[in-house]
């Protein structure tokens, strides 16, 4: 998903790695989806020789020399690509990085994000009947319980991804503007300049004020300037 997203965050606007590391900080991506930026760096490099970004320009930082990427026009059709990849993907772990697609979803069409999922949900319902039906055989009296939770565990796991993928259609229309919101802040916002900004979830003082302005950026554009500035400021009182 790091490759999505910085393909994604590219695909906005030109930037240097930093900012799409803060980004990722502020957001708390790198607490819940465990996105470190190591691997931001790695994929920079990457998906340059690959040809789907290239180096613009350099800027000066103090001694730093930053390099400012931009994405080239098969690094947007590969950022399709890789979208639709990771809708068939599943989440691998309560920390699954997928969870951040939908910030993403206006890079397709919402035909392309449906079938995506109805794609991926067959495919969890397949595999979730499958485990029922190696329940029904193995389980006796005699199976130790421990064996029965770890098939109640599974069979959970995969209802619960069901209901979440199924969740992903029924608020398509309302993701796809979420993403537009998300796309309109990225384009504003030099994350990279915000270093005196240290967001954690659990240390926030304005967490409802931060939600509820955040929410309201997201979904209604006007006076964007002045909410932005608004929510820079919060989040530097915490």
């Amino acid at each position: 998903m790091v490759r999505a997203l910085i393909l994604y965050y590219l695909s906005v606007k030109p930037t240097h790695g930093y900012d799409i590391q803060r980004f990722v900080e502020i957001n708390g991506m790198d607490q819940w989806a465990r996105i470190q930026s190591g691997s931001i760096y790695y994929a920079l490099n990457k998906l340059e020789k690959q040809g789907f970004i290239y180096t613009l320009r350099e800027e000066r930082n103090g001694a730093r020399i930053r390099k400012i990427y931009a994405i080239s026009d098969s690094g947007k059709e590969e950022l399709k690509r890789t979208l639709k990849e990771e809708l068939l993907k599943p989440i691998g772990s309560i920390e699954s990085d997928k969870f951040m697609i939908y910030i993403m979803f206006n890079k397709l069409t919402k035909d392309e994000i449906t079938s995506g999922v109805k794609e991926h949900i067959k495919m969890l319902e397949e595999k979730k009947d499958w485990w029922q039906k190696g329940k029904e055989l193995k389980v006796l009296d005699t199976t130790l319980k421990s064996e029965i939770l770890h098939f109640d565990v599974v069979i959970n796991t995969l209802e619960y991804q069901i209901k979440w993928h199924e969740m992903l259609i029924e608020e398509v229309d309302i993701l796809l503007k979420f993403s537009d919101g998300v796309e309109r802040v990225i384009g504003k916002i030099d994350f990279g300049n915000l270093e005196d900004v240290n967001y954690k979830l659990e240390d926030c003082k304005n967490l409802t004020e931060v939600q509820q302005l955040t929410d309201d950026i997201v979904s209604n554009p006007n006076n964007l300037e002045e909410k932005l500035a608004q929510l820079i400021q919060l989040l530097r009182t915490n």
